[in-house]
């Protein structure tokens, strides 16, 4: 397996567990950590995405 996809296996992983945990925040009612789960994992997501399709550019 090459590195750029072993970094997309990465970020979803990564955009995956920040998702349930968001879920589980939510159902708990705390809405602050909702908010913050949703923010840092879009957040997170945007870079693995734009990391993995630039990666022969930045090299």
């Amino acid at each position: 397996m090459d590195t750029r996809r072993a970094v997309l296996m990465l970020v979803c992983l990564v955009t995956v567990i920040m998702a349930i945990r968001g879920v589980i925040a939510l159902r708990n009612g705390d809405f602050g950590t909702f908010g913050r789960q949703l923010g840092v994992g879009g957040i997170v997501f945007a870079f693995g995405i734009a990391l993995v399709r630039r990666w022969d550019e930045i090299g």
